[in-house]
C-alpha cells in the first residue's frame, strides 16, 4: 500500500502540521556512536548527520546505500539580460547528459551506486528532452525585471512535482534522497530570493555563478538589486513566483516531500539551500529534515546555512552544481559508518569506556 500524498495547497492552507525529529531516536544513535572506542563525539559533525538520518529513516543505524541523485531541470527568462555566460540551450544539454549519468556529479554517483535522475520541470524547448523525466511546467521562466517569473499556480505544481518524487522514490525503495539543479541564469534568481528571505542586499548575495567575468558579474549584481528594489513585505510563495526557478521550486518540493514521508534529503550548495529555507517557511519544522554537504564559494552560502542551523561538513569553495557536493559527501558518510558498525567498542579494546562530559552536564 503506498504513502498518502500530501499536496502542496494542504502545506499553503496550514492542514499539515510536521513533527521535529524524533530525539530520542537520535540521542540513542549518539549513545551507541559513544561505544566506539575513540574519544567522544570525535567524529565531530559526521556523528550528528549519521545519528539524523537513522532518526529520520526510523532504522536503528542508517541505511546509505539505497540512494537516489534527482537533477531538477530548468530555464530562466532573465538571461536575456546578460547575466550568464551561456545561452538557455545549455540547460537542455546538461540535463540530457545528466540523464545519461555523463557529468560531474553523474559520474561519482554511479561509481558509488547512487541512482540518478533527470527531470524537465521548466525546460525551455520545444521536444521532450531525452534521458530526463518530462515533469514539465512551464517552458521556462519569465524574465523577472519585466513581469513575475512564473504565476503562483505554476510555482505550486512544480512545488507537487518535488513532493510527488519524493514519494514515488521512497516507494520505490530509495531510503535516502540528494538534490541537485541544473538551469542557465539560476543563481541571479537564487540570489534575489535570498536577498528577500535573508533582508540582504545585492552585494551580500551574488556571486559569479557558473564564472563570469568582471562586467557580467557587475550587470549580474546590477540586476539582482533592481529586482530587490521592485517590492517589500513578499510571502515566501510572492518571493519564488515573481523571482524564482521552475527547478527551485521543485527541489523545495522535493526537501518537503522528504520530511513529510520520512525520507532524508541531502542538500546541494547555495542553490539547494535557497529552496530549503523557502521549504522551512512554508512548514515549520522542515530543517530538522534536511542533511547539509557542503558550503559553496557563493557569498550567500554561509548565512544560508547558519538560518537553517545546518552544519556543512565539505568547504571546499565549490560552485560545480547538479547535486555534485551532496554526492560527495557520500562516501565520507559510508566510512563514519563502517567505524560505527565494526570499530571496537569500549568493552573489547581494552581501554575504559569515556565519559561523555557534556552530556553530563
Amino acid at each position: 500500500m503506498g504513502e498518502t500524498r500530501f499536496l502542496i495547497d494542504d502545506i499553503l492552507e496550514n492542514k499539515i502540521k510536521l513533527e521535529p525529529v524524533n530525539k530520542d531516536a537520535f540521542a540513542k544513535m549518539k549513545k551507541e556512536w559513544d561505544r566506539v572506542s575513540k574519544p567522544i563525539d570525535s567524529f565531530g559533525a559526521f556523528e550528528n548527520i549519521h545519528s539524523k538520518i537513522a532518526a529520520i529513516q526510523g532504522f536503528e543505524s542508517p541505511d546509505l546505500y539505497h540512494m537516489r541523485l534527482v537533477v531538477f531541470c530548468g530555464d530562466h527568462g532573465v538571461v536575456e539580460e546578460g547575466v550568464s555566460q551561456t545561452s538557455q540551450d545549455v540547460t537542455r544539454i546538461c540535463a540530457t547528459n545528466i540523464g545519461k549519468g555523463l557529468t560531474t556529479a553523474g559520474t561519482m554517483a554511479k561509481s558509488l551506486g547512487i541512482d540518478v535522475v533527470s527531470v524537465d520541470v521548466g525546460i525551455n524547448s520545444p521536444k521532450e528532452v531525452p534521458y530526463t523525466l518530462n515533469r514539465r511546467v512551464k517552458y521556462g521562466t519569465c524574465n523577472f525585471l519585466k513581469q513575475p517569473a512564473m504565476s503562483v499556480e505554476e510555482f505550486c505544481r512544480a512545488v507537487q512535482v518535488g513532493m510527488d518524487l519524493a514519494k514515488e522514490s521512497k516507494e520505490q525503495g530509495f531510503t535516502c534522497l540528494l538534490v541537485g539543479e541544473m538551469g542557465i541564469g539560476n543563481t541571479t534568481s537564487a540570489a534575489v530570493m535570498a536577498g528577500y528571505l535573508l533582508d540582504l542586499n545585492a552585494e551580500a548575495v551574488t556571486g559569479r555563478g557558473a564564472g563570469l567575468d568582471d562586467e557580467a558579474f557587475s550587470k549580474k549584481r546590477a540586476v539582482v538589486s533592481m529586482a530587490l528594489s521592485m517590492y517589500s513585505g513578499l510571502s515566501p510563495v510572492e518571493i519564488c513566483s515573481n523571482f524564482g526557478g521552475l527547478e527551485l521550486a521543485a527541489m523545495t518540493g522535493m526537501i518537503l516531500g522528504g520530511a513529510l514521508y520520512k525520507i532524508p534529503v541531502i542538500l546541494d550548495g547555495m542553490l539547494s539551500m535557497v529552496s530549503a529555507l523557502v521549504a522551512d517557511r512554508l512548514l515549520d519544522n522542515t530543517k530538522d529534515y534536511m542533511i547539509p554537504s557542503h558550503i559553496s564559494k557563493e557569498p550567500v552560502a554561509m548565512k544560508l546555512a547558519s538560518k537553517l542551523s545546518l552544519e556543512p561538513v565539505i568547504d571546499a569553495k565549490m560552485a560545480v552544481g547538479e547535486g555534485a557536493g551532496a554526492v560527495m559527501v557520500v562516501p565520507s558518510l559510508r566510512l563514519a559508518d563502517v567505524a560505527f558498525h565494526d570499530a571496537l567498542k569500549f568493552g573489547d579494546s581494552g581501554v575504559d569506556q569515556y565519559e561523555n562530559f557534556s552530556e553530563a552536564k
